[in-house]
């Protein structure tokens, strides 16, 4: 059979282009994404980062002897035992915003700049207090000026020389005087003295590191895979909509393949060949073309990685370093999918084609009468009770997942692939619906249109499954995206009770702007910082680490008012920490525990358990008193009439605000704004992933679309000529078929609808349990783009295919072979 394969597939190659076209880019498509995927695993830098070139550094201790990073200092103690040892250079890192550069700028001594291999390639080193080093600057800077903030506030400084830049940090080095003045305690110091000597001399108050151990302290400890972890995220929620997309589309294509030659191996069976030999010929021909369209496909996705790799650099989805080499392994997983695609299209239509015996197939009409095969039944109808069991479990124990749709991404896609594979029970009711009006017209257009698309199911759902697919995936994850952004947002503002917020400029409000908002009259200003803690125990056992809010004890219960689930938010101790239902959970903590809180700067202050509130939904929900955490840069400060909360300023008011902020890069904007920035960004973010996430798997399902138009007016061939002998023109035939296309859309986005429907109702039901009123969000612009792509893609191609397939004489078509 495997020879019969061949030469069917050699005489009937044209018939094959379009089931070769839609695995080879398949194909491509997973292969781009899985080499993607690759790339963003591992170690891209192992090695220390910050202090590769230094032998020992005395670091700060935080809990069971794990060092800790800046802003953590070291005990006065500590450096004055190493410095009085021997030589001992001070290190410093300290946030600073460059203007002109970028806001995650960090400030170093120039003396530790060899320690983490930084070399001048222009200018020198800066000497007076007013000069700073510009880290991986351009030379045109030296000789300019430059404003440099921090947390005592803002300087201006010349640029005197630009060093080479590293990928794990953006730097600014000032003279080592003029860094002890920003920033007085040492973060660590760097010597070249004896390792156990030094260990006994600090005892148990600071670490001594050497060697691998250093990578401890760097910026990313992950050697580089913490700066992927967005490239990652997005690159496996690609590779999954990849797979579904690639997967239904060629399983599609194949079976309609199949479809279009029942006539043929109906032929075969009368001839003598059995339904063992005609499954193993169409299997054959299905691994032929698997094969050669999955070697094509591979081929091409290493190349088609280089302006992706560009698009995710552009967009900051990947940092500037982010390389995709190529890599055999994820192309043999993709060569894989692709060829088991293939014999998966074919194998779905096996069992109906070789047990029909070959009169009955002969003496068959044209009408077809059965479309939906056991395995379309049994995979349709479990990946629907699949979604709502997904849903309903989800709702129940885990709601939060429902906010984010990376997590609860399996839902939609489970609701779009039942949607697709029972698309045929589903095609009769919703055309009929449609095309009732053309019941009534007395013209032979309209009741061609109707009448093919009632009759023709098999061609009709081929067409509309990648329509739904295409529809369906943008409709259903942009809008469970958009209304987990809302949630979160609507959580917040029923959450926080002010009418203004002062927004920085950069990493922080330094401590000159909070003291003159602290003494404008009139106002209430509450500072809020975030920060990480940790938590452990008074034997120095570490039980987490959390993120978390610092604010006043006065302001939880009235501008800060989380739901409470256990303890009270009234009447605060001055160490409180209030925790989240997930910490108290997994840590296994409650109200009335005594936890020791490590700070970010290295102090350690006992605190208590005062309550514990709700779960978050954008990560932890935790609040600490402002009271413990000392002079550190507020992230945000909420703003109030001392008149009562949630009240407006007044005019004097603003005027007053406004000239505290003066000069300080800060700003005050309404709350509802503050809010409206945070969800224009994150709408930003969403359409940013969704360009590379729904995109390469929209735009294969255009071409999968084009491609199954092709073949279907292909085989259409004898029934145009028998419209032509009738006397039909060649511009009819062609507007008959745009038509049935035109309605084949229309059919795919309302089975679209359905789907996103369902996925929308199903999110719903979770989030209703986290916010009241939860908000859904359907980006009707984003979904009114992808219906009219579909609706030109189907109706430009299936005239231009009609039109080539009408060009002979009628009399000639109607005489051609199959």
């Amino acid at each position: 059979m495997l020879k019969i394969a061949v030469a069917t597939l050699r005489h009937r190659l044209t018939g094959f282009v379009g089931a070769f076209l839609a695995l080879a880019l398949g194909t491509t498509m997973i292969g781009m994404m899985t080499l993607t995927l690759a790339a963003t695993l591992g170690t891209p830098h192992p090695g220390p980062q910050r202090f590769k070139e230094a032998q020992v550094v005395v670091a700060p201790q935080g809990f069971e002897g794990r060092p800790m990073k800046a802003p953590a200092v070291l005990p006065a103690e500590v450096v004055a035992k190493v410095s009085a040892a021997g030589k001992a250079t001070p290190d410093r890192s300290f946030p600073v915003r460059l203007d002109p550069g970028s806001a995650g700028t960090t400030g170093h001594p120039w003396s530790s700049a060899a320690f983490a291999g930084y070399h001048l390639v222009a200018g020198r080193a800066p000497q007076a207090p007013d000069e700073i080093v510009v880290g991986g600057g351009d030379r045109s800077l030296i000789g300019r000026q430059a404003q440099a903030t921090t947390s005592d506030g803002a300087g201006h400084y010349r640029v005197v020389g630009v060093t080479d830049a590293l990928w794990f940090e953006s730097a600014v080095f000032f003279s080592d005087a003029e860094a002890q003045r920003l920033s007085p305690g040492v973060n660590t110091l760097v010597t070249d003295q004896n390792a156990e000597q030094l260990s006994a001399l600090v005892g148990g108050q600071a670490l001594v590191l050497t060697g691998d151990d250093l990578t401890r302290l760097d910026p990313d400890s992950t050697g580089g895979a913490q700066a992927l972890a967005n490239a990652q995220a997005m690159a496996g929620s690609t590779t999954g909509l990849a797979v579904f997309v690639a997967v239904f589309v060629v399983i599609a294509t194949f079976a309609f393949a199949t479809e279009q030659r029942r006539r043929e191996l109906a032929l075969m069976r009368l001839v003598g060949a059995s339904p063992r030999q005609v499954r193993r010929m169409v299997l054959d021909e299905a691994l032929l073309i698997g094969l050669a369209a999955a070697v094509a496909g591979c081929v091409l996705a290493p190349l088609c990685t280089v302006p992706l790799r560009s698009w995710m650099l552009d967009h900051n989805v990947a940092p500037s370093w982010f390389t995709i080499p190529f890599n055999p392994l994820p192309l043999l997983l993709s060569f894989a999918i692709g060829v088991a695609a293939a014999l998966a299209g074919s194998a779905a239509t096996l069992v109906r084609v070789s047990l029909i015996r070959p009169i009955e197939v002969l003496r068959e009409s044209a009408v077809e009468r059965r479309v939906m095969t056991p395995i379309r039944w049994l995979l349709g109808i479990g990946m629907l009770i699949g979604a709502v069991a997904a849903g309903t479990v989800i709702a129940r124990s885990e709601p939060y997942l429902a906010a984010s749709a990376r997590k609860y991404e399996v839902v939609p896609v489970l609701y779009v692939g039942a949607v697709t594979l029972l698309a045929p029970i589903l095609l009769r009711p919703v055309t009929r619906l449609l095309i009732g009006p053309l019941r009534g017209s007395a013209k032979a257009g309209p009741l061609l249109v109707r009448e093919n698309i009632l009759t023709s199911r098999r061609r009709t759902a081929a067409t509309v499954a990648p329509i739904v697919v295409a529809v369906g995936l943008v409709a259903t994850l942009l809008t469970m995206q958009r209304s987990g952004d809302a949630v979160v947002l609507a959580r917040q503002q029923q959450e926080v009770h002010t009418a203004d917020v002062v927004v920085p400029g950069g990493f922080g409000i330094d401590a000159r702007t909070v003291e003159k908002l602290a003494a404008v009259p009139g106002v209430r200003a509450t500072p809020v910082t975030s920060m990480n803690i940790r938590i452990g125990t008074a034997k120095g056992e570490q039980i987490d680490s959390l993120s978390t809010n610092a604010v006043p004890a006065s302001a939880l219960g009235t501008t800060v008012t989380p739901p409470v689930l256990s303890g009270s938010l009234t009447s605060l101790p001055e160490n409180f920490l209030v925790i989240d239902e997930h910490a108290a959970q997994s840590d296994g903590l409650s109200v009335g525990d005594q936890v020791v809180t490590l700070l970010p700067n290295g102090a350690r202050v006992p605190t208590v358990i005062a309550a514990v509130v709700e779960r978050g939904l954008n990560g932890d929900d935790t609040y600490l008193s402002a009271s413990l955490t000392g002079a550190v840069m507020p992230s945000r400060i909420y703003l109030d009439p001392r008149t009562g909360t949630g009240r407006p300023l007044d005019e004097q008011q603003t005027v007053a605000v406004n000239q505290a902020l003066a000069g300080s890069g800060a700003h005050v904007t309404t709350y509802d704004a503050y809010l409206e920035a945070q969800r224009a960004h994150a709408a930003e973010q969403t359409d940013n992933a969704a360009v590379i996430i729904l995109g390469i798997a929209l735009a294969y399902a255009l071409i999968a679309v084009a491609n199954t138009m092709i073949m279907a007016m292909a085989g259409r061939r004898r029934e145009f000529a028998l419209l032509g002998l009738a006397g039909a023109v060649s511009r009819q035939i062609v507007k008959v078929a745009a038509a049935e296309s035109a309605v084949a859309v229309v059919v795919g986005t309302v089975l679209a609808a359905v789907a996103t429907g369902l996925a929308a109702v199903t999110q719903h039901v979770s989030l209703s349990r986290l916010v009241t009123g939860a908000p859904t969000v359907t980006p009707w612009t984003q979904i009114g783009g992808t219906i009219a792509l579909c609706a030109l893609v189907t109706v430009v191609t299936a005239s231009g295919a009609t039109g080539r397939a009408t060009r002979r004489r009628a009399i000639e078509a109607a005489g051609i072979r199959e």
